[in-house]
């Protein structure tokens, strides 16, 4: 299995979900990227990932969302819509895009905790 984690800046919600499934899912292939990727992992991101023994899994910068990426993986997992939409302007992968709903924690109100757990729960429960 290749999977690709999408979210905005590739800061704190794909990275978290990519480090998770490496930790978890030892024998996928895995990465994450940007729609619009900033320049650096979110401190909070590597906190939570240090205190769930994960730190060492996570990448060392964000990446801008590629056709090479999206090309390779099997499975897309998108933190929001828009994600989505973004995709499918961009680049053909309708088929294999999947929605988490997942909040930024960037955002005023979502706290950096809860996305975290949900990212886990899913990551966890994936086969």
């Amino acid at each position: 299995m290749r999977l690709l984690y999408i979210c905005t800046g590739n800061s704190f919600r794909s990275p978290v979900a990519e480090a998770l499934t490496r930790k978890y899912h030892p024998d996928w292939e895995v990465e994450s990227a940007g729609t619009d990727a900033v320049d650096h992992v979110a401190e909070n991101a590597r906190v939570l990932l240090e205190q769930e023994e994960a730190l060492e899994y996570v990448k060392p910068s964000p990446d801008q969302v590629s056709q090479r990426a999206v090309s390779e993986a099997d499975l897309i997992v998108v933190m929001m819509p828009l994600h989505k939409d973004f995709l499918q302007e961009n680049f053909d992968a309708d088929d294999k895009i999947e929605v988490w709903s997942i909040e930024d924690p960037i955002n005023p109100g979502v706290e950096p905790e809860e996305a975290f757990r949900e990212i886990k729960k899913r990551v966890e429960s994936m086969d």
